[in-house]
């Protein structure tokens, strides 16, 4: 099988070449054709080439003699103005009315007393940032060339002959692609042992779960067939029952009947047959009698009840209302004092920031008097060099 598959012919798409060394640069096209430099504009994109430096669009060009002015402007910082506080009211949801016999109380849960708004106040604040200048590129490193140059000539053939160097790699080629064939045979073949084998298997298993099937029918019959016995016993046992029942239930009422009509006239006077006529005359004359006087007070009491009721009813009314005015009082007072506060802080927030302008404004003075110094420092330095360059002179 092996020298068969030696025999056999292989051919590969890509032709063979040498494995050359990957330079450390890309190389330079020295001449392009048309087509070349269409297909190399088309692909070319000059927002990402890394050799190209976008600056803003809206910024002014920058000479050499302004960047003193800049460096100088950068220093100063812009003034901040607050923006003017809207002045904010604050509506209280109103207590609904109480229910009947309670009141309604203010009172305070938290440790400190918050006002909540919709919207908080806002500020608009602005901020200068230093101008930076782009760092120049770093030069390219050329290093010292030392040593001494020499020259010597190679003939065609001195440093590599293809035939030679080619046959151990064609031989490593045949032997791998020839190991290669024998395994993918080999998988082949197994493949087709473990498909039979699978086959087999499905086959017993198939066989193995009808039986299965087979004898749980089987066994589900017996067990149809248990219940169905055990029903029909219970119910022979349940009829028999009954009729034990019946005739017992007929001995003992025969049993208990026979002896009624001795006592009839005893049972006629238990149930109030020959009653005594006064005790009927109590029972249909006084007692509703009693009963009607009865209610007729009690209708006079319930009606006192309630003209005492509506008296405090009236009572309750005018101390609920005086309770109202005294908590929007209340109420009036607190929002007074909140605005009293709310007052006060705004002053404070304004003289506080009159003191921070000032403040910076000291600072501002201050830096542009040391700068004017070391700027006539600087002039009377130069003075004096140019004076003692003149003396030297």
């Amino acid at each position: 099988m092996a020298q068969a598959l030696a025999a056999e012919n292989y051919e590969f798409k890509a032709a063979p070449e040498v494995v050359k060394p990957k330079t450390k640069y890309r190389p330079q096209v020295i001449q392009q054709s048309e087509e070349q430099k269409d297909s190399s504009l088309l692909g070319c994109n000059i927002m990402f080439d890394k050799r190209v430096i976008r600056g803003n669009t809206y910024a002014s060009v920058q000479t050499q003699g302004d960047k003193k002015l800049m460096t100088l402007k950068s220093f100063k910082k812009p003034t901040q103005k607050a923006a003017p506080q809207t002045q904010t009211t604050y509506l209280h949801p109103q207590t609904p009315r109480p229910f009947q016999n309670r009141v309604n109380i203010d009172i305070q849960t938290d440790e400190y007393l918050e006002i909540l708004t919709d919207k908080p106040p806002e500020q608009e604040m602005d901020a200068q940032t230093d101008y930076y200048i782009d760092k120049p590129p770093d030069r390219l490193f050329v290093p010292k060339k030392n040593g001494i140059d020499k020259e010597t000539q190679i003939w065609e053939g001195d440093l590599f002959d293809f035939d030679q160097e080619v046959e151990p790699i064609l031989q490593v080629l045949m032997n791998k692609i020839l190991e290669q064939s024998r395994m993918e045979v080999l998988e082949e073949e197994e493949i087709k042992l473990m498909k039979l084998q699978q086959k087999q298997h499905e086959k017993q298993k198939t066989s193995v779960l009808s039986e299965m099937q087979r004898l749980e029918a089987v066994q589900q019959r017996l067990d149809q067939e248990e219940a169905r016995r055990k029903l029909q016993y219970e119910t022979f046992l349940k009829i028999q029952k009954q009729s034990h029942q019946k005739i017992i239930c007929r001995t003992l009422s025969k049993s208990l009947i026979s002896p009624l009509k001795q006592n009839t006239f005893k049972k006629l006077q238990d149930l109030g047959v020959f009653r005594d006529p006064l005790e009927t005359a109590l029972l249909s004359e006084y007692l509703p009698w009693m009963y009607s006087n009865i209610l007729n007070d009690l209708i006079d009491e319930d009606g006192n009840q309630n003209n005492f009721n509506n008296i405090l009813f009236d009572v309750e009314d005018s101390l609920t209302n005086a309770h109202a005015n005294s908590i929007l009082r209340r109420k009036q007072f607190i929002e007074n004092h909140y605005e009293e506060i709310a007052r006060k802080k705004r002053e404070k927030e304004e003289m506080k920031r009159q003191e921070e302008e000032r403040r910076l404004k000291e600072i501002e003075d201050k830096r542009l008097a040391e700068e004017e110094l070391a700027r006539q420092l600087e002039q009377q330095n130069l003075e004096q060099q140019e004076n003692q360059q003149q003396v030297q002179q």
